[in-house]
């Protein structure tokens, strides 16, 4: 039994946004004080905004493999970013602030990811 292509793709792009959400929560449940109801409550907003540079341009309907490749790099390096800066040698109290300014780099790398694949896709297609 094969696998069409984009059957694959989409099976790949869902691996990627589970693998990081899954990730990423464990680092945020490691780090954080989940027993206190307050926690969760304010650590929701914060994994949506973490998860979302990965998940949106996998969610889309613009499917190229540069774009689901580079994403999933992206997420492979922020989950280490993320593991690095909060468990790492170097961990100080502001540690937590990589969960705010990260994911504005990995937007940025995201809009770069999505300009690249969409050039190359008109390009092969003319």
């Amino acid at each position: 039994m094969s696998i069409a292509p984009v059957e694959a793709h989409t099976v790949v792009r869902w691996c990627v946004i589970v693998a990081y959400a899954a990730a990423v929560a464990w680092i945020a449940v490691r780090a954080g004080s989940p027993t206190d109801l307050r926690w969760w409550i304010q650590a929701i907003p914060f994994f949506l905004w973490i998860v979302a540079p990965v998940a949106v341009p996998l969610l889309v309907p613009f499917r190229h493999w540069l774009l689901t490749g580079g994403v999933a790099l992206m997420a492979a390096y922020g989950v280490y970013i993320y593991e690095r800066d909060m468990f790492g040698p170097g961990a100080r109290s502001t540690s937590a602030l990589i969960f705010v300014w990260l994911p504005i780099y990995q937007w940025i790398g995201t809009a770069v990811l999505i300009v690249i694949a969409s050039a190359l896709s008109r390009r092969k297609l003319q």
